[in-house]
């Protein structure tokens, strides 16, 4: 495989194809001394298990990844901890990684995994808590062994917050290692609170470990960035300014998800999620009843409970030989109201009165809150070119908090130049279309709204040159048991008009050229000059002059 070249000025973005999943090569032209070198930067390298894109597998991209940079990366980004970002970079094979090969020069991050952040810690307990209660969740859904679909969505949304690192989960099994490792942690350390040992079980999952490796193979320290930074630069390539957009620094922002009537590109699922997940704690005082002995799970005392399996068992808590009777005419009569028959076979079932089905259902919106709520944690960034001022946006999953925090941002250089967020759209001409392009990841709106959204891009000069790249792999989404709409119709059908056609996407081979009236043949022509169309991935050069 060849070397991957920069343009001479500007930037070359190859997206790779490998399915449901993240993975962006980009090459600048840069000066080390008197010697031109090309300086490479990844952004995340992920796949959703099942869903390549003609046959691919993500060995054969680290490997395209490691040929094109000659063995080295000088910034790998991380936009959020979800499997199809970043489990790329916790693929084994023969027990060893498939990125030791490649060294790392350094790991940027968004501010929410900064260890040393207050924000960024709360944040992470509450996602601690809420997973672990989800694998309790999956665990019960499994056992019952009622509502196959459930199980395997649940499972679905499961495995996005965990990850995997190439080794086969049987579905329905991907909260165990969880599990396992939350009750081992608590019969050694019994008085820990549930957070402390969430923060245990929770901190081996896959995904985790991916983002603890780069930190690890990163040859300079951990960058940490947020909206109130100043601009980023890359090393060795001049002028280059990276604007951080994303995620929010507001809790309020970052959990809002669902984009609100206009802001949408409507199909029916306006607010669909919305309340999904409300408090989580009476929820997990439902699903975990094998923590009763820890009272922080309880909502009343536990001399007023008694466990389900002694009603349906008939087993007797210990207790003296004159209480006897009394405690089995009660257990007698729970069993009969609540246990699912009556003392006489004849009787009608009463399983009917007991919630313990109904409320598991809820476990499923649960999930899907906390995937949103992880994607709105993602990473955003504007790449901002030195000679023309062109912009390349790339917004991991982020959602309409973010969107609507990135609106009123600016920044002011040494100079007292201000650059605001809109000033940066109108120059954007290639955006990474959120989330495959999900509903709740791109606004609709023109760009006299006050709110951030695909009306503000590519405007005056920069109309001509807009590009879009949507990571998706539609036919597989669709297939699932509760189809994905990735990307949104009404989405791909803006970009597409916006774009004059320049959309490309990963389980197309190639893009289309638009009719005459749209594009005449000699523009298109130097379009397809600036493109490179493979099975592994496409290629689009960014020229800066």
């Amino acid at each position: 495989m060849a070397r991957m070249s920069s343009p001479t000025s500007g930037v070359k973005v190859r997206m790779y194809r490998q399915g449901h999943g993240d993975c962006f090569l980009l090459a600048f032209a840069g000066r080390e001394g008197r010697r031109k070198r090309t300086v490479y930067v990844l952004i995340d390298c992920g796949l959703k298990p099942g869903s390549e894109v003609n046959d691919q597998k993500i060995e054969a991209v680290i490997n395209d990844i490691h040929d094109a940079t000659n063995g080295h990366v000088d910034i790998v980004i991380a936009t959020h901890e979800h499997q199809d970002h970043v489990n790329g970079f916790a693929k084994k094979k023969n027990r060893k990684h498939l990125f030791d090969k490649i060294t790392i020069g350094q790991c940027w991050l968004a501010w929410t995994e900064d260890g040393s952040d207050e924000l960024a810690n709360a944040l992470r307990e509450r996602f601690r808590d809420t997973l672990v209660t989800l694998a309790y969740a999956q665990e019960k859904v499994e056992s019952r062994n009622k509502d196959s679909d459930l199980a395997a969505r649940l499972s679905d949304l499961l495995s996005t917050e965990t990850g995997d690192d190439g080794r086969p989960v049987k579905p329905g099994e991907e909260g165990r290692g969880i599990l396992e490792a939350f009750r081992m942690e608590k019969k050694a350390n019994p008085f820990l609170t549930t957070s402390e040992l969430a923060a245990s079980a929770v901190r081996g999952i896959t995904n985790k470990n991916a983002i603890k490796y780069l930190r690890n193979r990163s040859e300079e320290s951990t960058v940490y960035l947020s909206p109130d930074s100043p601009p980023a630069s890359i090393p060795l390539v001049k002028d280059l300014r990276i604007y951080t957009l994303g995620p929010p620094r507001n809790e309020a922002l970052l959990v809002d998800l669902d984009p609100v009537g206009d802001e949408e590109f409507h199909l029916g699922l306006s607010g669909r999620n919305r309340n999904l997940g409300g408090d989580t704690r009476g929820f997990a005082q439902a699903v975990a009843t094998d923590t009763a002995t820890n009272a922080e799970f309880q909502p009343f005392s536990k001399r007023h409970g008694i466990p389900q399996d002694d009603i349906l068992t008939r087993t007797l808590p210990n207790a003296s030989a004159g209480a006897q009777s009394s405690q089995q005419a009660r257990l007698d009569y729970l069993r009969q109201v609540y246990g699912g028959t009556g003392p006489d076979e004849n009787d009608e079932a009463t399983d009917w009165r007991r919630i313990d089905e109904e409320w598991l259902g809820t476990a499923e919106g649960l999930a899907l809150r906390l995937n949103n709520e992880v994607n709105n944690t993602s990473l955003v960034l504007a790449f901002q070119l030195p000679k023309t001022g062109k912009v390349l946006l790339f917004t991991g999953d982020a959602q309409r908090g973010s969107w609507i925090g990135w609106s009123d941002l600016e920044w002011t250089d040494d100079e007292n130049r201000t650059t605001t967020v809109r000033d940066l759209l109108a120059r954007c001409v290639l955006y990474k279309v959120g989330h495959h392009g999900s509903h709740n990841a791109t606004l609709n709106g023109t760009s006299a709204d006050d709110h951030a959204n695909l009306g503000w891009m590519a405007r005056g000069e920069f109309a001509d040159d807009f590009v879009a790249m949507i990571p998706a792999n539609t036919p597989w989404a669709l297939g699932k048991s509760k189809p994905w709409m990735h990307p949104l119709p009404q989405i791909e059908e803006a970009l597409t008009k916006k774009t004059r056609g320049r959309v490309f996407r990963s389980d197309r081979d190639a893009i289309e050229q638009p009719d005459e009236a749209v594009m005449c043949t000699a523009e298109w022509q130097a379009f397809k000059k600036l493109c490179k169309e493979t099975k592994l991935y496409f290629e689009y050069s960014v020229e800066d002059r």
